[in-house]
């Protein structure tokens, strides 16, 4: 079963069709990337997608209990943190857990074994949820991703764009979904910040859709490209590379057959005018 899917999803705004009969499944492990004109409608799919956004017409089912892991061109920070407690926010179950293990081994308790049992489970569920390496993973991922250590304990506020979203991308991928949905991830990242991306999406993550101009990118990630253009979707297999090559051998054969089309249009309309 696919974890997102649509059936004949249109979305416009008044009179200006964004994009209409798009059906399309997202399976496991699936790698997309999703290209397009500016204005054509990539992001407003996307928000559908992760249910930002309703579409106009058609239907968006996603199967049941699915996480969700979305970035934005421009992610939003809460008020008065820092960037650093935006990113741990991906282990805030673990986190509370840490309370929790903490209260439990304090509190007074005349059922020792009762208590003993309670505290078992809690460090059990820590366990499970990586309580014991959450903080070596968050060092590795903003490294990767090129966060220094004092623009991750500087305000949110003041942070940069690029810094945002960075910062957005470590808590996406530290969240563990299994659907990772990304705008123009690349942005703002360097050419190693680029080179570790793409291996983490490769190598690493559950399934993918992300929307770019980086075409080297897509080439090295993307198994499948969907292209937004003129109000339709297609789909092409393969990476960036291929896709040009299956759109330039479908543009000049549908000009062949409107071609084609003139011709015998145009025998007609002489056969007629004899």
């Amino acid at each position: 079963m696919p974890l997102v899917s649509t059936s004949n999803l249109a979305v416009h705004y008044g009179a200006d069709i964004i994009f209409s009969g798009v059906d399309l499944d997202i399976n496991e492990r699936a790698r997309i990337g999703i290209v397009g004109p500016n204005g054509g409608g990539k992001t407003s799919l996307l928000r559908v997608l992760v249910g930002l956004q309703d579409a106009n017409e058609g239907r968006v089912a996603r199967s049941n209990g699915i996480q969700v892991g979305y970035v934005p061109q421009h992610p939003e920070m809460q008020i008065g943190g820092t960037l650093r407690e935006e990113v741990m926010r991906a282990f805030d179950q673990v986190r509370l857990l840490e309370k929790d293990l903490e209260t439990a081994a304090q509190e007074p308790n005349d059922d020792a074994e009762q208590a003993g049992l309670r505290y078992a489970e809690l460090l059990e569920r820590y366990e499970t949820l990586g309580g014991y390496t959450y903080e070596r993973a968050v060092e590795r991922m903003v490294d990767g991703l090129g966060l220094r250590a004092e623009t991750l304990d500087s305000p949110a506020s003041s942070a940069s764009g690029g810094e945002r979203t960075r910062a957005a991308l470590a808590k996406a991928l530290l969240g563990n979904p299994d659907l990772l949905v990304l705008d123009e991830p690349t942005n703002y990242l360097d050419l190693k910040g680029v080179t570790w991306l793409e291996r983490y999406l490769t190598h690493f993550a559950p399934a993918v859709v992300v929307v770019s101009h980086d075409r080297y990118f897509l080439d090295e990630m993307a198994t499948q490209i969907w292209e937004i253009d003129h109000g339709r979707m297609d789909t092409f297999p393969g990476n960036f590379s291929k896709y040009r090559v299956l759109k330039g051998e479908r543009d000049l054969r549908q000009a062949k057959e409107y071609e084609a089309q003139q011709e015998f249009i145009a025998k007609e309309q002489a056969f007629i005018d004899r």
